[in-house]
């Protein structure tokens, strides 16, 4: 019971201290904008394959 006395006891737990990982910052968010440019390339060959499928299969009828 003597736990919950004090609601701020919790909030005081120790929290681990992570240091900086070496690779954040511009050289990581940079490799995320290559990736995501990389998605909506490959995204819209995809579909524009699709839209030759369907462009010559609607050509046969």
């Amino acid at each position: 019971m003597a736990d919950f006395a004090d609601p701020r006891a919790h909030a005081r737990a120790a929290v681990p201290k992570y240091k900086e990982t070496v690779d954040a910052g511009y050289r990581a968010s940079n490799r995320v904008w290559i990736r995501v440019w990389i998605y909506i390339v490959s995204g819209h060959v995809f579909v524009g394959f699709l839209f030759l499928l369907f462009f010559v299969g609607s050509r046969h009828h």
